[in-house]
């Protein structure tokens, strides 16, 4: 069986060909248009006419309906967003079975596909332009009542903190992403580094870009420490674009947890980066769909 996987962020759109072992073909990239929902049609319909799948996966940022897969919110990352009835969209223009959920979840889901089937619990924690999150339990992506499940980044860390897109103030994504960081490094160092310079520096031991990502490990891991007092999972995988600083980077997250763990029975070796990086989320959204679809289920 072979699946169309989408994931849908604030800045790009990821597409390839999944087949049911996981294996990624044909990835193409988009940047995302303000037009999202004309756009996602239009993508859809080219890779149907390029490809034969029996079903099509998407993940997308937003808290979606588990059941309706309509967008039941999303923030100004994705303009007109809210509201849109995903599933019901491509399914009724295609015809082909099509699955929606949240992109972190996809992402955890695909993680736990590829690279840890033996784990009973693996809670996914992604990094990137924000903070997000995604729950496997016993083979099945935890999506909540109300598409809301695993929104680490709208809980709240620093009462009375910064305001946060969704309303709130305080909330872990204003602490917690690789666009902070490259905020602190802008204002300590008085010029903006590129992602590419900015992992470089990091590796050899800048201390202006040291003392920024220090800033938000040490927040990520409280994060990370409430996961694991909440759920007990077997794992935490970090994932997202903070992959990219590599073991350094989860050496300072361990060095916080190692602190945060001493009343607990987790360690910080419980934590991990990724191995599928950002293909999780387009492999996750695949599996799904492929999976409702062999189930009968649309």
């Amino acid at each position: 069986m072979l699946a169309l996987g989408i994931d849908i962020g604030g800045t790009m759109i990821k597409t390839a060909i999944v087949d049911s072992n996981g294996t990624l073909s044909e990835k193409r990239l988009f940047p995302t248009s303000i037009d999202l929902k004309d756009q996602l049609l239009e993508i859809v319909r080219e890779e149907l006419a390029a490809h034969k799948v029996e079903a099509i996966g998407i993940g997308t940022a937003g808290r979606i309906d588990p059941v309706t897969g309509n967008v039941n919110l999303a923030t100004s990352n994705l303009a007109n967003w809210t509201g849109v009835p995903v599933k019901t969209l491509i399914q009724e223009n295609t015809g082909v079975v099509t699955a929606v959920l949240n992109d972190s979840s996809a992402a955890a889901f695909g993680e736990w596909f590829c690279n840890y089937r033996r784990a009973e619990t693996l809670v996914m924690i992604t990094v990137g332009s924000g903070l997000g999150g995604g729950i496997v339990i016993n083979g099945s992506p935890l999506l909540g009542k109300r598409g809301e499940a695993a929104e680490f980044g709208h809980i709240i860390i620093h009462r009375g903190g910064k305001p946060c897109n969704c309303g709130k103030e305080g909330c872990a994504e204003q602490y917690i992403s690789m666009r902070l960081i490259h905020s602190l490094v802008a204002a300590a160092a008085g010029q903006e580094m590129d992602r590419a310079t900015l992992i470089e520096q990091y590796l050899s031991g800048n201390p202006v870009v040291e003392e920024a990502v220090s800033t938000v490990t040490g927040d990520l891991a409280i994060v990370v420490d409430s996961v694991f007092l909440s759920l007990d999972p077997d794992l935490v995988v970090v994932g997202g674009g903070v992959c990219e600083l590599g073991k350094r980077f989860l050496n300072s997250l361990r060095e916080e947890l190692s602190v945060l763990s001493r009343s607990s029975l987790y360690t910080e070796e419980d934590v991990v980066l990724s191995l599928s990086g950002n293909d999780a989320g387009i492999i996750g959204a695949a599996v799904y769909a492929m999976a409702g679809e062999a189930s009968g289920h649309e």
